[in-house]
């Protein structure tokens, strides 16, 4: 394999944070990422905003004391009494604050089904730990009730030492390569390729907008942007010039880019008079191939707002043939 290959496979595994490779080393991942090892999700799910929202939450994680969860010293805590005595500690007040202080950053540490939940545990445990553990007070609680078996980690954001944890741009990607390393020390093959790597352009959901979904109710970000799409097409039909939306281009330079890459990696590997490189170029191949299409959340509602509108129409214009045809029938008479 020449260096072309490798050069360009790992501009694409670095992404946004940069880290360590080497030539075997972005072999064996790419090999991973297009054999579709499983990926982890990190994700904050929000954070907490005065006394009832702690122990809202802190109810919410435990199942109001019905699960257990543990802390940074590995204690564990049950029961609805121990957990708001919990919320009750983390929320007393520690000097001056602004009334919108946050008190903690909650994340979600997740493995596709299949994955068994105590190996996510005990990733999460050693993932808190060398993160978190010297500086703050955490809890964290393993649920198992979804097809992803997931750890809710929620960190005080008050430290030891009176500094409060603020989460930078490039933070949850180094995450979620600590928590696939320590998935990968117990044994549990894991991934953290970032999602334009993977030609992933559609960003996650929040669970209150999956769940209104899931019930046939239109959020409110929905509705905005459903107005906005409308509003597009009516501007179409009177010949403007359609809005900008550079973040879209941007996207979609990106996209292009990364696809352009990967085939330009797999070429090389082709080339190679090693049997392993040309099948990495293959499965490379296959995996470009099967990569989603290059549209955004908007474009799939934009598509699906233009069908209803066509049908709709079409409707109307049935509707406007049967009311002539029974003019006629009636003429006739």
């Amino acid at each position: 394999m020449g260096s072309l290959a490798n050069d360009t496979i790992s501009d694409l595994l670095d992404g946004d944070v940069k880290t360590k490779a080497n030539k075997t080393g972005n072999l064996s991942r790419a090999k991973r990422i297009a054999d579709r090892a499983p990926e982890v999700m990190v994700k904050i799910s929000g954070n907490t905003k005065g006394a009832g929202h702690v122990q809202a939450h802190l109810d919410y994680i435990s199942r109001n004391g019905k699960l257990e969860i543990e802390d940074e010293r590995g204690e564990t805590l049950k029961g609805k009494t121990a957990v708001r005595a919990l919320a009750k500690d983390w929320s007393q007040d520690q000097g001056k604050r602004r009334k919108n202080t946050r008190e903690t950053t909650n994340i979600v540490l997740s493995m596709p089904d299949g994955t068994e939940p105590k190996a996510v545990k005990n990733a999460a445990r050693a993932f808190a730990k060398n993160q978190f553990g010297k500086n703050h007070q955490y809890v964290m609680a393993l649920h198992t009730d979804t097809d992803s078996p997931h750890v809710h980690l929620t960190v005080k954001n008050l430290g030891y030492d009176g500094r409060r944890l603020h989460v930078k741009k490039g933070d949850p990607q180094i995450w979620r390569e600590s928590f696939a390393a320590e998935l990968e020390r117990l044994g549990v093959e894991a991934e953290a390729t970032p999602r334009a790597t993977r030609g992933v352009i559609k960003k996650g959901i929040s669970q209150a907008i999956k769940h209104m979904r899931d019930k046939g109710m239109t959020p409110a970000v929905d509705q905005a942007k459903i107005r906005e799409i409308i509003e597009d097409f009516s501007a179409e039909r009177a010949g403007k010039e359609p809005r900008p939306r550079p973040w879209e281009d941007k996207i979609k330079d990106r996209q292009t880019y990364v696809r352009k890459a990967w085939l330009t990696a797999a070429k090389d590997l082709n080339q190679s008079d090693n049997a392993e490189d040309r099948e990495l170029g293959q499965s490379i191949a296959t995996f470009v191939k099967d990569m989603p299409p290059m549209k955004t959340e908007r474009h799939e509602l934009q598509e699906k707002v233009a069908a209803q509108l066509q049908q709709r129409g079409s409707g109307q214009r049935g509707g406007e043939k049967g009311r002539g045809q029974d003019q006629e029938q009636e003429d006739e008479r």
